[in-house]
Formats: C-alpha cells, sequence, structure tokens
C-alpha cells in the first residue's frame, strides 16, 4: 500500500522511520513538508503541494499528522472527497469534526482511523469498538494525558514545586511554548470525548463537556494536599446513568496508595466498564515519537486488512442535564474549603473556584 505523509514534525518522522524500517506491505511514496531542514534522509518524493498527492492513484491512504484545525481539516475534507483513506493522530480535528468527518468516509466508502489520537502507544480505539457491539459500556475513566500527569508526578514523587514543574515540562518538550491545551484540559477534553462517542455510538459536541483545568490548581493548593499526605491526579471521566451521559474532567485529589497513584510520568491508564465485564484497562505510554508514531503505523497495518471502523450513531442521550454529586475543594474568597456532596451545576452557581473533586474514600477521612 503507498501512502503520502503530511507533515514531518516528531510523529510525522516517527511514522516514515517505523514505515521504511519495519515494514515491507507499506510504502511512503510522497512527504509533503514545507519545513525543508526536516526533508533530511528522506527516500520518498516530496510533494510540491496537496493537489500532487490527491491526483495521484497510487497513493491508497493520506496520513495527516501536522495537527490542529487549520490546513489539517482542509486537507483531510479533501483527500476524503478524493476517496482515499485518511490515518490521523489529530485528537482536535476528530473530536471537534467527528460527525463531518464520520458521515463523509462513508459516503465515499473509504476509511477514517486515528487510533494515535488517544492515549499515544495504548491501542485502545479498535478494541473498545469491538468491546462496544457486545457489550453496553457504561462509564470511561482514565489519566489519559502524559503531560499533566508528567507534572504532577514530578510533584508528588519528586518534590518538585509547580514552577520547576513546569519548567521542566516546557525544557522537555512535553508542554508546547506556543499552546495552553494541556494545562487547560483542552487535550485530555478531546480524548474523553472521542472514548465517548465510539462507545456511546453518540456525536457529541466538546462545548456539552464540563471541564476544570489543572491550571486552576495552585501551588498553595498543593502545599495544602502534601500536608495531607494526598495525592492529585487529572482525571476524566465519562457515564451513562439512567439513559444520560455525564462527562467531566478535574484534578482529583486521591490516597497515596490509590491504583492511579501508580500510573505516573508519560504513563497513561483508561478504564473501560462494561455491562458483562467489571472492568478492562489498557496502560501504556501515552507521549513520545515512537510511542505515537507505532499507533499510526497500526492504523495503516488495519487498513491494508480492510479493517474499518464502521458503526452507526444514532443515540440522542442528554449530556450532563442530572449530574451526580461529588465533594470538591473550592477556592472561595482567598481559602482552601472542602465542600459538601454537590452537583457540578449547582456548585458552578456559587462563583467559587473548582481546584479539585475529591474522591470518595479521601472525603470519609478529610
Amino acid at each position: 500500500m503507498k501512502i503520502a505523509i503530511i507533515g514531518l514534525g516528531v510523529v510525522g518522522r516517527g511514522v516514515y522511520d517505523l514505515v521504511t524500517m519495519d515494514q515491507s506491505v507499506l510504502q511512503v511514496k510522497y512527504v509533503l513538508e514545507l519545513d525543508k531542514s526536516k526533508l533530511q534522509g528522506i527516500d520518498a518524493l516530496v510533494a510540491k503541494d496537496i493537489d500532487e498527492i490527491l491526483n495521484d492513484s497510487e497513493v491508497d491512504t493520506v496520513v495527516e499528522l501536522i495537527g490542529g484545525k487549520g490546513i489539517a481539516y482542509s486537507f483531510v475534507l479533501q483527500a476524503l472527497n478524493h476517496k482515499k483513506n485518511v490515518v490521523t493522530a489529530n485528537k482536535a480535528l476528530i473530536s471537534a469534526y467527528f460527525k463531518e468527518l464520520t458521515e463523509l468516509a462513508n459516503k465515499n466508502n473509504v476509511s477514517l482511523r486515528y487510533e494515535a489520537a488517544v492515549g499515544g502507544a495504548i491501542n485502545i480505539l479498535d478494541p473498545l469498538l469491538t468491546i462496544s457491539r457486545i457489550n453496553k459500556i457504561h462509564k470511561i475513566q482514565g489519566i489519559i494525558n502524559g503531560s499533566s500527569n508528567f507534572i504532577l508526578s514530578k510533584i508528588f514523587i519528586e518534590d518538585y514545586s509547580l514552577e520547576k514543574a513546569l519548567e521542566e515540562a516546557f525544557k522537555l518538550g512535553y508542554l508546547e511554548a506556543n499552546s495552553n491545551d494541556d494545562m487547560e484540559g483542552l487535550d485530555l477534553l478531546r480524548k474523553i470525548n472521542i472514548l465517548s462517542m465510539l462507545s456511546y455510538h453518540q456525536y457529541i459536541d466538546e462545548s456539552d463537556i464540563i471541564r476544570v483545568p489543572l491550571s486552576n490548581v495552585s501551588s498553595a493548593f498543593i502545599d495544602y494536599i502534601k500536608s495531607k499526605n494526598l495525592a492529585l491526579k487529572y482525571i476524566a471521566t465519562s457515564e451513562l446513568v439512567n439513559n444520560q451521559i455525564m462527562i467531566h474532567l478535574e484534578p482529583v485529589v486521591i490516597k497515596k496508595d490509590s491504583f492511579y497513584s501508580y500510573i505516573n510520568y508519560e504513563e497513561n491508564i483508561i478504564d473501560i466498564y462494561g455491562q458483562y465485564h467489571l472492568k478492562q484497562s489498557f496502560i501504556g505510554q501515552g507521549a513520545g515519537r515512537y510511542p505515537t508514531a507505532s499507533a499510526v503505523v497500526y492504523d495503516l497495518i488495519k487498513q491494508t486488512e480492510k479493517t474499518d471502523y464502521i458503526q452507526s450513531f444514532e443515540n440522542n442521550y442528554p449530556i450532563n442535564k442530572e449530574l451526580k454529586k461529588y465533594p470538591f475543594f473550592i477556592l472561595k474568597n482567598g481559602l482552601i474549603e472542602k465542600t459538601e456532596y454537590l452537583s457540578y451545576a449547582s456548585l458552578q452557581k456559587t462563583g467559587a473556584l473548582i481546584l479539585a473533586r475529591i474522591e470518595d474514600d479521601v472525603y470519609e477521612e478529610i
């Protein structure tokens, strides 16, 4: 199968390396990259524009690894309309335009695959689709952002200050200087949205998801949590309860012996709960060039096997209309306070800054 790679950044170059080194069934015919410095060592045709790729009948699949929702959106639309299969790691694109892109791929009888958009090296979406066909999924929960988990691990394992942890995350490339997606929870929101749509067979708008940014957490709050010998994780939760979907993401105060306290640095965990099984856990490295590239290559291999993400999205559950109640830490009048069990809706009406949700077993002891 002949492919074209658009974007030779960290993941794009990783995909090129893995395909050319290890995959005899795949061939990179084109790359499209404006930064000439990234073309060193590339043994493929360098396309002058997207049209050269789209008009080549030998190219079966376009691999979009530019990122974002700008030109990447245009390129993916054009590829699908030219009846090219598309593989992408672009969580922002898939989460925001899931319905449009899925329906366009189905209309043109081509495949749209995005395994690398969630969980890095963890192959979760393909198994999730199979699970959802035979087992009604009712809950998804996990640590699904390697950057924020790296920062919190530095703080609570190595006793870094918040400022020092952020500085190291920037230095090592876990946080981008021109993006706040990780600390604001946008990356995590997109991932839990994609997982939820596939699990519940329903299109979900990002604006319906409740998001508490990790940036709400201050040094003073971290010191307070440490003084209680507790830990903090940035967790996304999605539940289907009483025919309504509840999706939220927030910092969560947990015990140091909680299972999630052992998921550290770049590692991710995604727990899937279903009607016919209590829980299935998917654990692995959630970031990095070759871990993420391996998920892209997984999709390409699946494409050669003609295994598609075809399913219906006929459900229409209300989202976050009648919420469960949780205890929280909030900042009110400059003071850290613990609340009783409240819904997000009632808490947001108070105008207090939400710092973190509190796990039930922690609430009982503090």
